[in-house]
């Protein structure tokens, strides 16, 4: 029915329409313009003397829970309820169902135990969780994990998820987290971008260099320099292929020189994961290719 419809008894267009009876009646003269109208969104079912209104519509898919469909009916309010031999029954029943849940079902109910885990000591947010859950139970559902460890597609997972949301994340702070070795992670990595046909873009330096900036607390002048140099030595050509915690931590050595803020090399690599041998030589090739001049006994 159109709204620019007019009542057939008296010309009016103000109407009621009643959803649950699937009818729009003419609120000035009580005609029954319409009784078979279809409601087209959610299902809600409501008590209108209580005033309560639930959903039959269900929860939205949850990537991190193994079984969404799921028919176990009662919690720990009900069973106390119960008498003792009923509520030994009903626990008996709900252990053998465990026992008969499909492999695959287990495999990832322990598989996003350890994600939760992990992503809680990463600090990572509830999207980034939610997204590795979904990459390991795309895996899981091609029969990637046989044979496999879980750990390190877990890891792999949200190492994967965390490059897809920019999240500043290293491959070597991931491997620490879930306690694997990291050629295994880089291993599981290749692994899942090879076989789910994913595409992840390359970290960008500027991510690692505000949070080792925030990290050593340096000042925003000196971070403001670092964030110019990283821009200047993008525009050249020679990011590409670098190692991009190694390229921020130099940005950051450079800019401190350069205004006169005192930041050991020790520090900032310490910061960054890498070694001051790669801080040095990595120094030296920015500033080749920028053409910066230091004065004797600042480099």
């Amino acid at each position: 029915m159109s709204i620019s419809e007019k009542c057939p008894e008296c010309g009016c267009i103000d109407f009621f329409v009643n959803k649950r009876r699937g009818e729009a009646i003419c609120k000035q003269c009580s005609f029954v313009l319409d009784d078979s109208l279809v409601d087209f969104g959610r299902d809600w079912s409501g008590d209108e003397e209580s005033g309560e209104s639930n959903s039959r519509a269900g929860a939205p898919f949850d990537p991190r829970v193994a079984n969404n469909l799921i028919t176990e009916i009662g919690n720990n309010a009900d069973f106390s309820k119960l008498d003792k031999s009923t509520k030994y029954l009903m626990n008996r029943i709900k252990k053998k169902n465990r026992w008969t849940s499909s492999s695959l079902e287990a495999n990832l109910n322990y598989a996003f135990g350890h994600l939760k885990t992990v992503a809680s000591h990463l600090h990572v947010t509830e999207g980034v969780e939610k997204e590795a859950a979904g990459i390991y139970r795309a895996a899981a559902e091609r029969g990637l994990t046989k044979a496999r460890a879980s750990d390190s597609l877990v890891a792999a997972a949200l190492f994967i998820a965390c490059k897809l949301f920019a999240l500043p994340k290293t491959m070597k702070e991931v491997s620490d987290a879930c306690k694997i070795d990291l050629k295994t992670l880089g291993k599981s990595y290749k692994l899942l971008i090879r076989e789910l046909k994913l595409k992840t873009m390359p970290t960008n330096p500027m991510d690692y260099l505000v949070r080792y900036a925030s990290n050593l607390g340096i000042a925003n002048k000196t971070q403001t320099m670092a964030s110019k140099l990283m821009k200047e030595y993008h525009l050249i050509g020679k990011t590409s292929g670098k190692n991009p915690t190694s390229l921020a931590a130099v940005a950051l050595y450079i800019a401190s020189l350069q205004t006169g803020e005192k930041i050991t090399q020790k520090r900032i690599s310490e910061a960054a994961g890498i070694t001051e041998t790669t801080l040095r030589n990595r120094c030296t090739e920015m500033l080749d290719a920028l053409n910066i001049k230091l004065s004797k006994g600042r480099k």
